[in-house]
């Protein structure tokens, strides 16, 4: 808890302060991926380094600074932009669906600038996951928000890029709102596997400062605690995968013992203490050829964004209606791609809370119509983070999967946050705001 806490504060301190040399670019050209999935493309405007000589060498080192974009919305002119990004919370008002949706892309335009052409042709990239997204401090809608995305790690095949939402205070101090970490890796194209197992490599990460290497430290401490999660497993189809300690099953048991109890004390059949299985929700609908990113499959941002709206939802029912707060995500996690024309089913459950908290789990799966009852694949596995006002009963996790998805979700919460002690003062500043 202590580790976690201690990189998360550096991360909040750790920004990329964009170069000076930094000049304004075409999106169509320069951040394809952006260009070809934002409806309102034509509205945003992008920065960055303009020096395209460098890029197609894959031999040489880059820096951060080389490969960056910067994109800003213009929110304070631009009332139709703002329109289309605002939530209802008036502290989280960027709706945190758009931010993943532009994530996704920003942050596949940077890793190609990174990576260039490998022996005469860009290698396929594919992202992996992204990871411990958090909103960190209220948006203001009539301002203008800046997304800057930069290169943090570079392994042989895989590299970590880093995502900051940023609004400038009165003295043209950046604040940090929302910070999302991707991992990307790169595919050989004629054999499609990884770039060392077929003799290749990423180009190297060049350190300009002390900063650029306080980063990769930082991306290096991130890669070790998703590898300590990833030994400590409970998903039951995963290489590893351990049972829950002896603590947890106590924990679960005193759960059940205590709504059993409340049952028989009320005697009030309405008021059943609230089940994983009362805040199931489902989505489902086939992948149309707008949806497809630059290489022809679903894009990553769409199924976040429709994840996300749809945990949305089944956070709102579970706090009655009243006020909630989107936090972040944990992890999103891709694991087989979609194409065009497949039939997708988005699967949120509300698997943890706290009087304060909750977490949804949305796990997308595809499905064959012409094989109805043959086991769908699992495509993407998403953890969202929600704030609340006096969520009034923890959830109750019945089957045993559920117990999995609860545990999972309880062990993020006690080592990651957020306390209820956070998202009061969050309430607070949000109430403040109206």
């Amino acid at each position: 808890m202590a580790e976690f806490d201690q990189w998360r504060k550096d991360v909040k301190t750790s920004c990329l302060v964009a170069p000076e040399t930094t000049t304004s670019m075409t999106l169509k050209a320069a951040a394809p991926f952006l260009y070809s999935v934002s409806p309102m493309a034509d509205h945003l405007h992008l920065f960055g380094n303009n020096n395209f000589a460098n890029f197609n060498n894959s031999d040489q080192m880059k820096s951060p600074r080389d490969s960056f974009l910067q994109c800003t919305y213009p929110l304070e002119n631009d009332e139709l932009l703002r329109t289309s990004i605002t939530d209802f919370s008036n502290w989280s008002s960027f709706r945190l669906g758009k931010f993943y949706e532009a994530v996704d892309a920003l942050t596949a335009d940077v890793a190609y600038r990174h990576c260039g052409e490998i022996d005469g042709e860009p290698p396929t990239l594919v992202t992996a996951g992204h990871y411990h997204s958090r909103k960190l401090y209220k948006t203001n809608n009539h301002q203008d928000l800046l997304l800057r995305s930069y290169v943090t790690q570079v392994g042989t095949s895989s590299m970590e890029v880093r995502t900051d939402a940023m609004q400038l205070e009165e003295d043209n101090t950046e604040v940090l709102l929302n910070v999302c970490h991707t991992v990307m890796v790169a595919l050989d194209k004629e054999t499609g596997k990884s770039l060392g197992k077929v003799g290749k490599a990423l180009p190297s990460l060049k350190f300009e400062t002390e900063d650029d290497a306080q980063r990769q430290s930082l991306a290096e401490q991130h890669a070790n605690i998703r590898r300590e999660r990833a030994a400590h497993t409970m998903q039951l189809c995963a290489p590893v995968s351990r049972p829950p300690t002896l603590g947890e099953l106590e924990g679960l048991h005193q759960l059940h013992r205590a709504s059993a109890k409340h049952l028989m004390a009320d005697g009030n059949s309405s008021d059943i203490p609230p089940r994983v299985k009362d805040f199931t929700f489902l989505s489902s609908r086939v992948i149309f050829p707008e949806d497809r990113n630059v290489h022809g499959k679903a894009f990553g941002g769409f199924m976040m964004e429709e994840a996300q709206n749809l945990a949305q939802y089944c956070a709102t029912f579970f706090a009655k209606g009243e006020p909630i707060i989107p936090l972040g995500i944990d992890e999103a996690i891709f694991l087989q791609p979609i194409g065009i024309g497949d039939t997708v089913t988005f699967t949120a459950r509300l698997v943890h809370s706290t009087a304060n908290t909750c977490r949804v789990n949305v796990i997308v799966e595809v499905r064959d119509p012409a094989n109805r009852h043959e086991v769908p694949m699992r495509s993407n596995r998403l953890l969202f983070v929600f704030g609340g006002s006096n969520f009034s009963w923890p959830i109750l996790p019945e089957t045993y999967s559920e117990i999995l998805m609860h545990l999972d979700a309880k062990r993020r919460y006690k080592v990651e946050g957020p306390t209820d002690a956070e998202v009061e003062r969050i309430l607070r500043e949000s109430q403040n705001m109206e």
